[in-house]
């Protein structure tokens, strides 16, 4: 296992606040390919922490690669509420560009 995902689980392991160690863990897990990983960190993100809208692209291209286009289409329209709910005009842009993406 590479050390850089070591420190990241140890950080969530020791129940960081912190949501960036989170969304770090989910990224690496991505970046390795390891998407079924990546996914549950980001619900568990995503759940305790629904404003970190930087997590929601991501999170739904962890979706579309386990196939799950439906379930990635509704994270998208969640970050789009979120980013509206916090006058994030360009996140929410780009949330819309990645659902229209998906079809």
């Amino acid at each position: 296992m590479p050390a850089r995902l070591e420190i990241l689980r140890s950080l969530v392991a020791q129940g960081a606040a912190d949501p960036f160690a989170h969304y770090g863990l989910a990224m690496e897990f991505r970046t390795q390919g390891q998407w079924q990983e990546a996914w549950q960190v980001f619900e568990a993100l995503l759940q305790s922490h629904p404003d970190y809208v930087a997590a929601y692209a991501p999170a739904a291209d962890a979706l579309v690669s386990l196939g799950r286009n439906e379930d990635a289409r509704n994270i998208l329209r969640q970050g789009i509420k979120q980013c509206e709910r916090r006058g994030q005009s360009h996140a929410r842009d780009q949330l819309q560009a990645a659902l229209a993406a998906i079809g």
